[in-house]
């Protein structure tokens, strides 16, 4: 046998020991993958079902018996505090309305039924009018709330998304902000993309909470000022939601001074 027919054996034997080799990494790879897969699938799932069995029952407890109250006093013509009580069923429902639009959206994210449909709109008047339909909530808090938009204020994105976005973090500052506080939405436009800022003087964020904020694995849920209470999903929402046109959104924050979130959209998409 030739010299030639040797070499020629050994480089089919070492050709097929890489693809061997190759094979296996590609193996091991899609196992870690779907390993990975399969934990978040299964926070996914604890998430869904902790907020169906907890955070949906609480306020609607809570409808219900002021409900019941306020029809006993309005039968035995005992009008006092009456108001009050139809305050607290209104701020649950509102609290239930919220709660159902984002586990929808976040739902729908997690079967493929959202896509990304993107076009131009100019971003001051966007956030103004998100900044009027949060300004009651932040009033009743003496709450006030500021815009200082800069650059040309054109995004191309999908509004319905970035309309998610923006609401869930100024309902969160209002949320962890104390009577008289202020919020303030910034924007920033720099070659490659545009930062939306909503910064608040609240309470501010330890920062072992902060690195929980947005994981799915991750129970963290802190009251309000005025024991208003959350879930958490609204931050996943807008971290998903984010992500989807190839932005970031990020956290600053001190306790006693308050927080900053921020994110960004490219101003050309992926």
């Amino acid at each position: 046998m030739s010299i030639a027919f040797f070499e020629s054996s050994r480089k089919e034997a070492l050709d097929s020991m890489q693809k061997d080799i190759e094979r296996r990494k590609l193996a091991e790879q899609t196992l870690k993958e779907n390993e990975v897969r399969l934990y978040e699938l299964n926070a996914t799932k604890d998430k869904f079902f902790s907020i169906i069995a907890h955070d949906l029952r609480n306020p609607f407890n809570t409808i219900m018996g002021f409900s019941e109250i306020l029809e006993d006093k309005i039968k035995t013509k005992d009008y006092g505090n009456t108001e009050k009580f139809a305050s607290l069923i209104k701020d649950s429902s509102e609290q239930v309305m919220d709660l159902l639009t984002n586990l929808l959206e976040w739902s729908r994210l997690q079967t493929g039924k959202i896509q990304l449909i993107p076009e131009y709109f100019e971003i001051e008047s966007f956030i103004d009018r998100i900044v009027n339909l949060l300004n009651d909530t932040a009033r009743q808090k003496k709450i006030t709330i500021s815009t200082d938009i800069s650059g040309n204020g054109e995004l191309f994105a999908d509004k319905e998304m970035i309309e998610t976005v923006i609401r869930n973090l100024i309902s969160n500052a209002i949320k962890f902000t104390p009577s008289g506080g202020a919020i303030t939405i910034l924007t920033k436009q720099t070659q490659e993309e545009q930062i939306v800022v909503v910064q608040d003087n609240g309470i501010g964020i330890k920062q072992e909470a902060i690195d929980k904020l947005f994981r799915i694995d991750e129970n963290h849920s802190t009251l309000g000022t005025q024991n208003e209470k959350g879930t958490g999903l609204g931050l996943l929402l807008c971290k998903e939601f984010v992500e989807k046109h190839g932005g970031k959104i990020w956290v600053e924050s001190e306790v006693g001074k308050g927080s900053t979130f921020s994110f960004s959209i490219p101003l050309k998409l992926l």
